[in-house]
């Protein structure tokens, strides 16, 4: 038995030394031209058709938001790949479409952000499963370009909104009915857009450790956007129209000059003014009238500097030319009713309206004006600040205009129902004297008794224009809903038809 035991184990032992040996020649006989057989071409990552693919889809696709621009740019410059490499897609595509999967909650639609078909593609590079007409190439290629034009839709849109009002409004309407009119400008609010410089940033930030904060990051910090957003994912506000809340939403995300201190608020879409001293926690509300559709105020920030009184009103000349030179040119009566008095421009001598034809008015020869004083249309005060329009906020002689809930009517500024109390509540330190001199220049009644002896004086020189200092920033916007002094939402009717035009463009992509 004994030896029977050591013959099988040296059996053992020859046969186990025998398949080392056969194991070991096996392995040092192979080469790297052995590894080329094991190659399956159908999962072989090619850079250049990748690429090709993606001018491809670029083409296809083309450009339904601005920030789809910067993705064609960024390719057509053969810009590395961002999202996949020699091993697939890696874990910045799932950090990505967990926040693009969140998109309804913040109003907008998650096919903008291709995240089924992301999460499709990936699903099948991952596992290598492609159909018959498409190859790995193909789906890495939707990849990389689905992710980035995602990407840098969400950020733009997240950090300056995704419609760019500059280019929204200011080519909406043309100046006159002729084909080559240019356009109506129709906003001009210092806004921040995305830049080169930004995606380029933006860009960076997907293979670095802080994406997330990056993402974190380029969030809206408006309040009016947090309250808006609050309703819409709450529901809370059930009389208001989701689609109005979420074009509301849009115009919160624009990067404008935010309000603080002391400033002038007018909602055109409520036709309300609202004063704000934050310091001294006061506020003035009052309505005000605003052009009228062929007309629209223009949307513009400025900073208030003066508030004149008994303004003499130089006409525009669009108006001479649509409205007074067709239809009153050679009517004294028309002229002398509305105490309107031309001018040569060259000579400065006043005309004779009946001597002078349609064509002359138009000609840009002659300056027509409004006497000052009761009647003019611009009424008793007109607060000033420099814009591109001519636009600003003044009194008027038409006073029942502010009963009407539409107040759609003027040629562009903006009529102001209480005009002495905005400019007392602009002054820094309202002084009785002053106020009392403002309250004369526009014949009302003194308050004070020395006011009273000033007014009985002959040699009195009444007051025509106060400048404030600092200047007031000024701010004219179109909300159709937006947070009331109190916090509540209030909801104006869309007067312009501006709420249906950024429906069309956020529905575009």
């Amino acid at each position: 038995m004994k030896y029977g035991f050591y013959i099988t184990f040296l059996i053992a032992l020859c046969l186990f030394v025998g398949c080392r040996k056969e194991q070991h020649e096996q392995i040092r006989e192979f080469s790297a031209e052995d590894f080329k057989a094991w190659k399956v071409s159908e999962y072989m990552l090619n850079s250049a058709r990748i690429r090709s693919e993606i001018h491809r889809l670029s083409a296809q696709k083309g450009i339904r938001m601005y920030a789809d621009a910067f993705t064609r740019n960024y390719y057509n410059r053969h810009g590395a790949f961002l999202w996949i490499d020699r091993m697939g897609a890696g874990s910045r595509a799932d950090t990505l479409l967990s926040w693009l999967a969140q998109t309804p909650a913040l109003g907008l639609k998650k096919s903008s952000f291709h995240v089924d078909e992301i999460t499709a593609d990936l699903e099948k590079l991952r596992r290598l499963r492609f159909s018959p007409d498409e190859s790995i190439n193909t789906v890495a290629a939707r990849v990389e370009f689905n992710l980035t034009q995602a990407y840098l839709r969400y950020v733009c849109g997240q950090r300056f909104g995704y419609v760019n009002p500059y280019t929204c409004f200011n080519r909406l309407e043309r100046t006159d009915t002729t084909r080559n009119a240019p356009y109506r400008r129709l906003f001009d609010i210092p806004t921040e857009t995305a830049t080169d410089s930004f995606v380029h940033v933006a860009l960076q930030q997907i293979r670095q450790e802080r994406f997330t904060n990056f993402l974190t990051g380029i969030q809206p910090t408006h309040p009016v956007y947090r309250r808006l957003l609050q309703a819409y994912q709450s529901g809370s506000d059930t009389l208001i129209q989701s689609q109005k809340l979420l074009v509301n939403l849009e115009r919160s995300r624009w990067r404008t000059p935010q309000p603080s201190g002391k400033y002038v608020w007018v909602n055109i879409a409520g036709f309300t003014l609202t004063a704000v001293n934050e310091e001294q926690e006061e506020i003035l509300r009052m309505r005000v009238c605003g052009g009228d559709l062929r007309h629209k105020t223009p949307l513009l920030y400025s900073l208030i500097d003066r508030v004149e009184f008994n303004p003499y009103w130089i006409i525009p000349t669009s108006i001479i030319k649509r409205e007074i030179a067709p239809r009153h040119a050679g009517s004294s009566t028309y002229f002398e009713r509305n105490r309107i008095r031309i001018l040569n421009k060259a000579t400065g001598e006043e005309m004779d309206p009946t001597e002078l034809s349609a064509a002359q008015l138009k000609s840009g020869k002659y300056t027509l004006r409004q006497d000052r004083g009761e009647g003019n249309s611009l009424g008793r005060m007109i607060f000033r600040f420099p814009n591109n329009f001519s636009v600003f906020l003044h009194d008027t002689n038409n006073r029942s205009a502010f009963t009407r809930k539409i107040r759609a009517i003027s040629h562009g500024c903006v009529r102001v129902e209480r005009p002495l109390d905005l400019a007392i509540f602009l002054m820094n330190e309202p002084q009785p004297d002053v106020i009392d001199r403002m309250r004369i220049a526009i014949d009302l009644p003194p308050l004070t008794a020395q006011g009273r002896q000033e007014q009985q004086d002959p040699d009195r020189k009444k007051i025509s224009v106060y400048p404030f200092s600092p200047t007031i920033p000024v701010f004219i916007h179109y909300y159709t809903v937006y947070p009331s002094p109190n916090g509540a939402l209030e909801t104006f009717p869309d007067s312009y038809g501006y709420d249906e035009v950024l429906q069309q463009k956020l529905n575009a992509f």
